[in-house]
């Protein structure tokens, strides 16, 4: 009797598992034998476009360079992170309650980032949520709000709108934006282990919302401790704790505290070195988050940050301090909002754009380097406007030589009289920049050694210049008003 027919499902026929290797073989070949021939193509078109060498324009090909990077790391230091080309990289950071909250996509929390590449150092400036975001026709929203309207209209992009209207409002570039959720928030601190936080002052909020729209008591109490998920929220979301922990500026401060922890945590545990670690973090709040940043700036981003040194960090409050804030507090409608002192913006501006500046090193850098004497007068129908900006100029290093009102008013923009035949030019551009001033191209209405020294204004009427010591002679007009203190 012949042998039984037996059939193996699991093993084949030896010459079918051969051309199957066969076949898979020289589809690979014809795979690799493409990519190369692309990559090729691609280094000799860069060669002859930048006269460079084939060899050299194949490493620097977009996959192979970023592929490189991801091995071997950057030498760039963050630079070839997309937007960060000036040495300088922005992130503004979105926290919203999220799914399950009263108002998910209005933000808790708002921090501007910036990132100084050439010196591995790092700034956070946190925005309070109160702020007024001017609207058109003089009307008002709470900035909080931003995210929340670019989300209804642009959803899935809600954070990338808002980042860009928010920096044009403070008039400073911002590269990219990243909003997270609550419980991403947790869930990434539960990852990391937990945080190490110094808590400074013991404090107890007896109106802590709860997920139920129902309130909660919560406690800590000072010194050092570690905080999982939830209890690091509750740390950074109490609006109302005793001690002097009530309000979002002491708020502000927590919140920069537990970014400080996280990134400490990070850099300790060496995850921003290991990309495995860095996609299971990733994991765990993609979820929760919405960002502009790719994959590979993610892993460029993490690279970055691993290179800066987080003890060379500048942190930093807005607040309504009567002494030292740059924010005034208002009632609109019945809503509470803080304004900024300089209605321009000015300040504000000037710290977003040089965020690792003090208010000291920022008033020395925009003193005058010489004595500088300044008559000033009241082009506008605004009493007293003449008396603030002086003392302003004066507090800037100026020496104010006379105050007094315009013999015509109504003027729309300030202007500045040379009086010193074009010696001081430094001087007088940063004046107009101060003042957002034009500088009068008319000479003056008489020879040097009349007196009094008169002008003539725009609209072809004389002034006089009553000191005889001026440097430059300036007329308010409206476009100055910036530099008054508060909104009148």
């Amino acid at each position: 009797m012949g042998k039984d027919l037996k059939v193996d499902f699991l093993h084949p026929h030896p010459d079918r598992v051969a051309r199957r290797t066969t076949i898979l073989i020289a589809a690979g070949f014809t795979l690799l034998v493409g990519l190369l021939s692309a990559v090729g193509a691609g280094a000799s078109f860069r060669s002859v476009t930048h006269g460079t060498n084939v060899l050299f324009e194949v490493s620097n090909l977009p996959i192979i360079a970023d592929m490189r990077q991801l091995v071997l790391g950057s030498q760039n230091h963050g630079k070839d992170l997309a937007g960060a080309d000036d040495g300088r990289l922005s992130i503004l950071i979105f926290g919203v309650g999220g799914a399950g909250h009263g108002g998910p996509e209005l933000t808790d929390t708002i921090i501007l980032a910036t990132a100084d590449l050439n010196n591995k150092r790092v700034s956070l400036l946190s925005i309070p949520r109160d702020l007024a975001y001017p609207l058109d026709g003089g009307r008002f929203q709470k900035i909080n709000a931003v995210n929340a309207y670019a989300e209804e209209a642009h959803p899935g992009v809600g954070a990338k709108i808002a980042a860009q209207s928010i920096g044009e409002l403070l008039q400073v570039k911002i590269d990219h934006a990243i909003k997270i959720d609550f419980n991403g928030f947790e869930k990434f601190v539960d990852a990391l282990g937990g945080l190490n936080i110094n808590v400074e002052r013991s404090f107890t909020d007896y109106s802590f919302p709860t997920v139920d729209d129902e309130w909660q008591t919560v406690g800590f109490a000072a010194g050092p401790q570690v905080m999982n998920g939830a209890r690091a929220l509750q740390f950074v979301r109490s609006r109302h704790g005793t001690g002097g922990e009530g309000g979002d500026f002491a708020r502000s401060e927590r919140q920069q505290k537990v970014m400080t922890a996280v990134a400490g945590k990070l850099l300790s545990l060496g995850t921003l070195g290991n990309p495995n670690k860095i996609a299971e973090l990733w994991g765990v709040v993609s979820s929760h988050i919405q960002t502009d940043l790719s994959i590979w700036d993610t892993v460029k981003l993490a690279q970055l940050a691993s290179s800066l040194d987080s003890q060379n960090s500048s942190l930093r409050v807005l607040t309504d301090d009567p002494n030292s804030g740059e924010l005034v507090s208002a009632n609109v409608d019945g809503a509470f909002m803080l304004f900024p002192k300089k209605p321009d913006w000015s300040e504000i501006r000037t710290i977003a754009n040089n965020p690792f500046e003090t208010k000291e090193e920022i008033a020395a850098r925009l003193r005058p380097a010489q004595e500088i004497k300044l008559e000033i007068k009241n082009g506008t129908t605004r009493d007293g406007l003449a008396a603030q900006i002086s003392a302003d100029l004066q507090d800037n290093g100026y020496t104010i030589t006379q105050v007094s009102n315009a013999t015509q008013r109504g003027y729309e923009h300030t202007v500045i009289f040379d009086l010193t035949g074009g010696t001081k030019l430094t001087e007088l551009a940063r004046l107009k920049r101060l003042l957002n001033a034009n500088v009068s191209t008319m000479g003056l209405a008489a020879t040097a050694d009349a007196q009094p020294l008169k002008v003539f204004s725009p609209g072809m009427t004389e002034e006089n210049v009553d000191a005889t010591t001026t440097d430059f002679l300036i007329i308010l007009g409206e476009s100055s008003l910036g530099m008054a203190d508060g909104y009148q």
